[in-house]
This record gives structure tokens, sequence and C-alpha cells, in this order.
């Protein structure tokens, strides 16, 4: 009768605690607001017509790198808009993304993710690695609400495999420079 009682208890502890796991997860991902680098004088007012102009200015960055050396500029606004337009075409359940170009030398994306049915905020921190056969986006850390980054970082790397991380580009990027509020790329005739 002891051994039932005790085999009650420990089912019922178990169930409990996965419980509480649960909620404080949900708790921890709803609550909170994880916070960017945002540059001082962050002022990214993305417009379509600035995912078009970026549009047409890759696509001339494109064409000369496939000749010889070239750099584009991009700004945060612009690279704002354009993570938008493309969230957009992909129906990804993002929004109110804004990326930030830190002084660090790295890069962020913000935004809101639908979670349990409310939103919660993200910000996803990286840089562009060039130094390989193709362009790799590596995630430096992501942080989810309030959720400890390890647990959100382990999270990613669950769902996320190298593919999912490298840039299918045309151009043969050569390398990229960070500064607050701005993105340079190079490329180059491979």
């Amino acid at each position: 009768m002891i051994v039932v009682k005790l085999a009650l208890f420990a089912v019922s502890a178990f169930f409990f605690g996965a419980v509480v796991l649960v909620a404080l997860g949900a708790f921890l991902i709803l609550t909170g607001s994880p916070s960017t680098c945002e540059t001082p004088g962050f002022t990214a007012f993305p417009s379509p017509e600035l995912a078009q102009q970026l549009n047409q200015r890759w696509a001339a960055f494109s064409g000369e790198s496939l000749l010889a050396p070239a750099s584009i500029e991009i700004t945060e606004a612009e690279a704002t808009a354009r993570g938008r337009q493309y969230l957009e075409d992909e129906d990804v359940p993002i929004h109110d993304l804004h990326v930030v170009f830190c002084s660090d030398g790295r890069g962020q994306i913000a935004g809101k993710v639908e979670a349990l049915g409310v939103d919660a905020d993200f910000v996803a921190t990286g840089h562009l690695d060039v130094s390989g056969l193709q362009p790799v986006v590596e995630l430096d850390s992501v942080d989810v609400g309030s959720l400890p980054g390890f647990v959100s970082d382990a999270v990613l790397d669950a769902l996320l495999d190298d593919d999912a991380r490298t840039l299918k580009l045309d151009e043969n990027l050569i390398g990229s420079e960070i500064s607050d509020g701005l993105i340079v790329i190079s490329g180059g005739p491979g």
C-alpha cells in the first residue's frame, strides 16, 4: 500500500512540476522586452519605397560585383523596410520588425512573434560570416520576452540547421563591416 501511495505521489509531483514549468515558461516568454543596442540616432522609418530602392541598388551592386570589386551601404531603415517586405511576402508571423546595426560589429533584428495567442517581443543578434563558400548568418543570441537566453538559444539551435543559416546569394561576398546604423557589404568576381 505504501508503494502505491509513493508511486501516486511521484506521478502527481511530476505532473505538477511539468505544469509549473510550462506556466513559468509561458510567463517568461510573454513578459518582458529584450533590449537592443539601438544606436543613439535610431530613426528607421521603413517604407515600401525604401525597400524598392534597396532592391534596385542591390541589383546594381550585384551586376558591378560580377565585373570588379564593389560595395553597397545599407542603412537600418532600408534593411528594416526590406526585412518587413520579405516577412510579408513569405507570410512569416513576425511583425513590428526593425533592424539595428550595432557599434560592436553585430546586427540585431527585433520584433514581435505570436506565442500562445499573444505577441512576445524578441531580439536576435548575429553577424554575417563571408569566409566560407557561401555567406552564413551566424546567430550569436536570441532573446524572447524574459526567457533566459540559454533556453531560447537551445530552442533555436534545435529548430534551425546550418542550411537555414546559409544565405543563398548569387554575389560573391568578400566582406561586411557594421558600424552605428550602417552596414557596408563588399563583393567581387568569384
